[in-house]
């Protein structure tokens, strides 16, 4: 193949979504702050019930420490998630 003109470069749009701090999922409580949650401030967290496991994609507000499970997250961003014990974000 031969170039006959060159184009533009194609930039990654980087992923985010607008966000409420509701405490969703984590005994509610959050502060109703409206937040732009990107990839990076996400993490996975667990829960079981009998012998099931349920996984989450979970963040932590910034104004009020409380954490906030989302929904409909893509599937590229979950597979990069890492999991975050509840000590682990005390320590944080």
């Amino acid at each position: 193949m031969k170039v006959l003109k060159k184009g533009h470069p194609q930039t990654q749009k980087e992923w985010s979504v607008e966000a409420v701090c509701t405490g969703k999922g984590n005994g509610n409580g959050g502060c109703g702050a409206k937040l732009l949650v990107k990839a990076d401030d996400l993490y996975e967290t667990r829960g079981h019930c009998r012998d099931e496991t349920y996984y989450y994609v979970t963040f932590r507000c910034p104004c009020c420490q409380v954490q906030t499970d989302l929904e409909n997250v893509p599937s590229k961003i979950k597979s990069g998630l890492v999991y975050k014990t509840q000590e682990q974000l005390n320590r944080e």
